[in-house]
């Protein structure tokens, strides 16, 4: 049976499973079909769509697997997508770490919880929020505090404000507090 679902991409249900192919490579009614052919036309597929996906931005491998059991690969296709796509360095958990650290000004509670969440492994977690250096962050920080409530006249109010921001953002109670006493 065969069933169009999306972009030029067919499903295709075979008395040995469900698979999704291009919409050029389905076999024709009443064909016969070399499973191993239909296999191979599958892992292709997938590794189009990773392409497509991995083009607007890095991704971890976990957000990778997610986006290809989404789109309607199994488990096993996703695994070897996955494994394909690190490979040929298409998808780096290390790479991604580093640009994610860079971009954001967050503590390194949440920093660890976003990543994880993101499917990196704990390991290669524990060396990004490792490899941050508080010094230059509490810098970076004291300057934002300054800017974002050094205009507040009442200064418990500022503080009060600026410690709650610094809690959401997931800083301990000792970067906090340095920063505060620098800033305001």
């Amino acid at each position: 049976m065969v069933e169009k679902i999306r972009r030029g991409r067919v499903s295709i249900t075979l008395p040995s499973g469900k698979y999704i192919v291009p919409s050029s490579g389905a076999p024709k009614s009443g064909t016969d079909v070399d499973p191993a052919n239909i296999i191979q036309l599958q892992n292709d597929c997938a590794r189009n769509d990773v392409q497509r996906f991995l083009s607007f931005s890095e991704r971890s491998s976990g957000q990778l697997r997610k986006k290809v059991v989404a789109l309607g690969y199994s488990n096993t296709v996703a695994e070897i997508t996955v494994d394909w796509a690190i490979e040929y360095n298409l998808v780096n958990d290390t790479r991604f770490c580093s640009i994610f650290v860079s971009s954001r000004t967050i503590g390194k509670i949440r920093l660890k919880k976003e990543l994880i969440k993101r499917g990196i492994p704990l390991e290669i977690v524990e060396e990004a929020v490792n490899s941050l250096s508080e010094k230059d962050s509490t810098e970076e920080l004291v300057k934002q505090v300054s800017r974002k409530y050094g205009h507040i006249e009442d200064y418990d109010t500022a503080r009060r404000r600026a410690a709650g921001w610094l809690s959401r953002r997931g800083f301990s109670s000792e970067v906090a507090y340095k920063v505060l006493k620098e800033a305001l």
